[in-house]
């Protein structure tokens, strides 16, 4: 028998003996490559991960709002904001700090009326983000916007941010909104000479500036002028590490007739949240002038009869 023969029975030999065996082999195989080939193939689904922490601050996480109030916050504003969204301005209007209403609305149900029509044009839809948290008062960014699934709106989507506080009052959370925060009232905080009385009597902090209400009284039979805004640095407040300028002082002039009293409110620039505690108020140019309002108004140092400086300690 010739050897190609002899190869031939021997292969159909062992197909015959193992037929089974390699089809299940084969099988097997072809299986693992179509799958193989729709794994690499198929479409990856995506996985959104919720990165969304509104009550961690974004300005220091480790300020966060202790877990046991994050609910009770969290529940102040969306009532706040459901009031507002339904016009509903008196229980709206309720839910604000005393200072708030005083201060932002001049305690007028009728002033936040309009502030409400003028955000909540339709209805609204919002989130919100602790932004930072500072002796118990948590401020966050709240963020509302067109409810576009309600209204059908397709073009000309808005949004408004403001930021808002979180302040317990007697146990119980108020707000107060659009950047203002509160109300600090100070006691026997003044300074006096022969020439003027100088009463720090309050401030009102908002996020992003500090007003001081100050009551000045000219003592003498002459002018004095303590601002004209012509030079820099007539009135600042003292933060430690840094002094800064009162605001606007050129429209705002500081210049009282002899024997008057004149109702002061002194603007800063001053983050509530930047860890900074002002220590004192610097009149830093007081010129005493004669009876001559004319020239009394001109401020000019050379002028005045005296001038000096006055620091008063806010502690």
């Amino acid at each position: 028998m010739k050897p190609g023969t002899r190869i031939l029975l021997a292969i159909r030999a062992f197909f015959k003996k193992y037929w089974l065996y390699i089809v299940v082999i084969a099988v097997v195989w072809i299986a693992v490559i179509l799958i193989n080939n729709y794994l690499k193939n198929r479409p990856v689904e995506v996985v959104v991960e919720n990165t969304y922490t509104p009550n961690i601050p974004i300005m220091n996480s480790g300020e966060s709002v202790p877990e046991n109030e994050q609910e009770d916050v969290n529940s102040v504003i969306d009532t706040f904001f459901n009031y507002c969204n339904n016009k509903d301005y008196r229980n709206a209007y309720n839910m604000l700090t005393d200072d708030c209403k005083e201060y932002m609305y001049g305690n007028s149900l009728e002033s936040f009326t309009e502030y409400v029509d003028l955000i909540y044009t339709s209805k609204k839809i919002y989130n919100i983000q602790n932004y930072s948290n500072v002796d118990n008062v948590y401020i966050y960014d709240i963020n509302i916007l067109d409810d576009i699934l309600s209204t059908g709106t397709t073009g000309g989507y808005q949004t408004y941010t403001e930021k808002i506080a979180l302040i317990n009052e007697n146990g119980i959370y108020k707000i107060s909104n659009q950047g203002y925060i509160k109300k600090t009232t100070f006691t026997n905080v003044y300074g006096e000479d022969q020439n003027v009385k100088i009463d720090i009597l309050y401030k009102n902090a908002s996020y992003s500036r500090e007003e001081y209400a100050v009551e000045i009284q000219n003592k003498t039979n002459g002018y004095i002028v303590i601002a004209t805004g012509d030079l820099a640095n007539e009135i600042t407040l003292n933060l430690g590490d840094q002094k800064r300028a009162a605001l606007d002082m050129r429209n705002n002039q500081i210049i009282i007739a002899p024997g008057q009293k004149a109702a002061v409110y002194l603007l800063f620039d001053k983050y509530y949240d930047d860890h900074k505690t002002p220590s004192e108020i610097n009149f830093n140019l007081i010129r005493v002038y004669g009876n001559d309002e004319e020239t009394a108004s001109q401020g000019l140092t050379e002028n005045a009869n005296s001038s000096y400086s006055i620091n008063i300690s806010l502690s």
